[in-house]
């Protein structure tokens, strides 16, 4: 099959047929059937084979953002009489994105479909899209730049872009640059293509160098925050985490931040065609040298707007924002002063295609040359340009950012473990234990833990770098609390204590200078602790290890607050023994020496136990 060339399915081999008599639950069985199957409308039935209406991906992804209570199949909609492939063709290019067509007859019993194939990359994103309408984020997102906005000292402008009214040859033109994007060539365009689209800036080999230098681009994250680590290239350059932008007036005591994705970090396009280089140069031209222009983009990932909230921004700054169209806040802000829509210029270049690559946030220097002047102009009409100098002092939102994979991940990570809040006078308490393995000291924290609330979460370090198992570390606290009451033991997820939190904790023996653990602490005190209704978090003392007792004061530190109270308690020794404090150290030692009797001080029964059938202590 050709791209962009339809073909015919008939009814018998469809996935996309439903009985209206076999649908309880319409809204699940359509995104089931979406996230599965390529096919993205369905078609619902009577009895006879008549069609009653059909139900897109689309419908599906606009009942959830609407939050509608009930969900109604489209009586309306355009089919066939024959399989026409002319027909379908020009009806794809007045529908497109839509990428098939019932085959019907006169009494609208469904034949089958005429569709063609979508570009896997173009699939993919409608699926997220669904499922990002499905769980919430567009919502969530609405509401953090909203929070952005009124918190923000600096005045904010945002840019969207409704959907581009393309002709049927750019859109097939498109259609065809997606499909082969994954493929044979980097982002669809065929060697011609990239001449065209770089212009004058083509040489023999460039889309090599522009497509290594741009993989090259490495990000750096601390604290939920995402920028671009320092580098030189022929392409790209970055310094201090943003892209270069050229010509920032070495004197400029004002700034303009621009956050958003490919389109404004520029990633097709050298540092001086950027949209932010391109609007310095226009406002120096302008005379308005007071102002610096700083490209704060990234490349095609949700990280580009975190920044702005760990930001120190004044008065004196503008903050300029790209995003989608369904995250613009539903009412006027103070600090809202311009909310601006860019579809028109775009189409101020003929053919379009010439100019983008396989989606219009890839775009040539051409491209970014008009968006600036849309911008200069947006900033010199709106008079910001010339607004008196404040000189307050900077300050940010937040020195950290928990972005929507973490939420959605933890949403998801209560609701598996059957986690949640309780009602009513309840005292809650946490331990995060590695347990490597379970000891009386363990043993010996729960019980004193317990002593102070009603319910006690014990969540067991998951990551596997430990000198025992993960499971069987888990086995070994659940076999260790059976006996008490109140005690939940749940495996601690990817983001208590883990790799991408916290990884000096695995890492301890080599530790010279401790790091900042500072994001782990924020993410259990603003999620965890904030959705299960935590007040406590228990630890043991610390006189040892340097890391753990870092730990152990920014917890002190950070967790108050999120209303969480940090209790230490202090660690108890081998029977008689003060000088030997119980650690699992010790025991790991032990179990090298194969010294029993040590086993059997610092541990408790259930832990010999299993040592025993795991380890087969009994033979030494």
């Amino acid at each position: 099959m050709s791209v962009g060339k339809a073909f015919f399915i008939a009814r018998e081999n469809m996935t996309s047929v439903y009985r209206l008599e076999e649908i309880t639950d319409l809204a699940e069985t359509a995104y089931r059937h979406f996230m599965n199957h390529e096919e993205e409308i369905i078609y619902v039935l009577n009895r006879g084979g008549v069609i009653l209406g059909v139900f897109s991906i689309g419908d599906l992804k606009r009942f959830y953002e609407k939050g509608d209570e009930k969900i109604k199949i489209n009586k309306k909609y355009t089919a066939l009489y024959s399989i026409d492939y002319d027909v379908a063709q020009k009806f794809f290019s007045r529908a497109y994105p839509i990428n098939e067509v019932p085959v019907v007859t006169a009494d609208n019993q469904l034949l089958g479909i005429i569709r063609y194939e979508k570009a896997p990359l173009f699939r993919r994103a409608q699926r997220n899209s669904l499922k990002d309408a499905r769980t919430g984020k567009d919502i969530w997102m609405k509401k953090e730049l909203s929070r952005f906005i009124n918190q923000t000292k600096a005045r904010v402008i945002i840019y969207t872009k409704h959907e581009l009214p393309l002709n049927p040859k750019e859109a097939e033109i498109l259609q065809r640059r997606r499909f082969y994007t994954e493929r044979t060539q980097w982002k669809g365009l065929s060697a011609e293509e990239w001449k065209t689209f770089l212009q004058s800036e083509y040489e023999e080999g460039i889309v090599d160098t522009m497509r290594t230098e741009q993989h090259q681009s490495s990000l750096v994250v601390k604290n939920g925050v995402a920028s671009f680590m320092d580098r030189d290239g022929k392409w790209y350059s970055f310094k201090d985490g943003c892209r270069v932008t050229t010509n920032n007036p070495p004197d400029a005591d004002r700034r303009i931040f621009m956050y958003g994705s490919c389109v404004i970090a520029g990633a097709y396009c050298k540092d001086h065609q950027t949209i932010a280089s391109y609007l310095q140069k226009k406002l120096n031209e302008g005379g308005y040298t007071s102002w610096k222009v700083l490209n704060k983009g990234l490349f095609g990932t949700e990280y580009f707007y975190h920044a702005m909230f760990v930001e120190e921004l004044s008065e004196d700054d503008i903050v300029i924002i790209w995003c989608m169209e369904r995250w613009l806040p539903d009412k006027d802000m103070d600090n809202l002063i311009l909310v601006g829509d860019v579809a028109n210029t775009y189409m101020e270049v003929t053919p379009l295609t010439d100019y983008i690559a396989d989606m219009e946030l890839h775009c040539n220097y051409i491209v970014n040359q008009k968006l600036a002047g849309k911008i200069y102009q947006d900033l010199y009409s709106s008079g910001v340009l010339v607004s008196e100098k404040k000189t307050s002092v900077p300050e940010r939102i937040q020195n950290y950012y928990i972005g929507w994979d973490i939420w959605e991940y933890l949403k998801n990570y209560f609701k598996q473990y059957n986690l949640h809040k309780e009602t009513g006078d309840f005292r809650v308490g946490a331990i995060v234990m590695n347990c490597n393995p379970f000891t009386k000291g363990h043993r010996y924290l729960i019980e004193q833990a317990l002593k102070q609330v009603d319910k006690l979460f014990i969540f067991v370090v998951e990551e596997d770098q430990s000198y025992f198992k993960f499971q069987d570390r888990l086995l070994m606290v659940e076999q260790g609390v059976m006996d008490l009451q109140g005690v939940h033991v749940v495996p601690s997820g990817r983001y208590i204590i883990s790799l991408d939190t916290f990884a000096q904790y695995f890492e301890k023996d080599q530790v010279k200078t401790v790091g900042s653990m500072d994001y782990d602490v924020y993410i259990f005190g603003e999620v965890v602790a904030t959705s299960l209704g935590i007040q406590y978090r228990f630890v043991g003392e610390e006189p040892l290890d340097q890391v753990t007792r870092r730990y152990n004061e920014t917890l002190k530190r950070i967790l108050p607050e999120f209303g969480v109270t940090v209790i230490e308690i202090p660690r108890v020794t081998v029977g008689e023994c003060e000088q030997v404090t119980i650690s699992a150290t010790l025991v790991r030692k032990a179990l090298q020496e194969k010294d029993m009797d040590m086993i059997e001080k610092l541990c408790p029964k259930s832990t010999i136990a299993y040592l025993k059938e795991q380890l087969k202590l009994g033979s030494w």
